[in-house]
């Protein structure tokens, strides 16, 4: 008895344990949860796309990207530099702001030599003009030739000037293109001269304004330099005051002399081609004295 019943429980535990097994294979297949490792891997989904959030965000703000040097070449500036040398000579110096010009395409405007015996030095003033992107690389090649005593640049920006004479010069072109549309239709002879007069004066303001826009752009694409020179080595001064002196008066003597000698000259010039003029003169005297004698002389007694 025990036997028979100890072989009807043993099947009924493995069918119970294999009824246990079903049903936990069961929960298992059913999406009921996830696993630990699931449970991370999403996670980390949700996190990174909470950190990509703000910035797809911040990428849809900044559609359109402003590029790091927009403000720097919207910004037209007319430049202008001062710089003043003291070098050792003056020629020298000359032939290397000349190569200077050569090498950075650059021009010379004016020079003014200032050499006078009343001063101690000589010195030399130039306005150049080389081209804005070489200003620096060219104010430097002229620190190098001599000892700086002054430099300074000054910038003024004109990029509201030129937006606004870029405008002015549109509008008068579609001004122009419609005062022409107007002249090619048929009308009074009254009517098209006072469309051409229209005309006339829309040109005018154009090449006005086209000349001011060349004149501002030409500005800034050229900057100048006011560059000043003076020479260390001092003017020779007259070694022997005397000497000079002597000179001075022999020069002012012999400058007398020549002048009186072609003012002698000029009026014996003149007294030659007056000269009939004087003999008629001298003669009709001549003439007149003797007859005047003759008159009061005493008349001689007769026999």
């Amino acid at each position: 008895m025990r036997l028979s019943s100890r072989f009807v429980k043993l099947p009924l535990a493995w069918g119970i344990g294999l009824l246990s097994m079903a049903v936990l294979v069961g929960c298992s297949g059913a999406p009921t949860g996830l696993s630990s490792d699931e449970m991370a891997t999403q996670e980390l989904d949700v996190a990174a796309s909470a950190e990509s959030a703000p910035a797809e965000i911040t990428n849809g703000d900044r559609s359109t990207p402003i590029p790091p040097n927009t403000f720097q070449s919207s910004t037209k500036l007319i430049k202008h530099a001062t710089l003043q040398l003291k070098i050792d000579d003056m020629d020298v110096a000359i032939a290397a702001v000349s190569d200077i010009l050569t090498q950075y395409q650059g021009d010379l405007l004016q020079l003014a030599d200032t050499d006078s015996q009343n001063q101690d030095y000589r010195q030399m003033s130039l306005q150049l003009r080389v081209p804005q992107t070489h200003l620096e690389a060219a104010l430097e090649a002229l620190r190098n030739l001599g000892s700086v005593e002054t430099q300074s640049i000054s910038a003024e920006d004109v990029s509201t000037q030129l937006v606004d004479l870029q405008a002015r010069v549109r509008n008068m072109r579609k001004s122009e293109e419609s005062l022409l549309a107007i002249m090619e239709r048929s009308g009074s002879i009254t009517e098209v001269l006072e469309v051409s007069r229209e005309l006339s004066t829309v040109r005018e303001a154009i090449e006005r304004h086209e000349a001011q826009l060349k004149n501002l752009q030409d500005r800034v694409a050229y900057s100048t330099i006011s560059l000043t020179l003076i020479s260390r080595q001092a003017l020779e001064s007259p070694s022997d005051p005397v000497g000079e002196t002597l000179g001075q008066t022999w020069q002012t003597a012999s400058s007398s002399m020549r002048a009186l000698s072609v003012a002698l000259l000029q009026l014996s010039l003149w007294l030659l081609v007056f000269s009939p003029y004087l003999g008629i003169l001298v003669l009709s005297g001549w003439a007149g004295r003797r007859y005047w004698q003759r008159q009061r002389s005493p008349k001689t007694p007769a026999n």
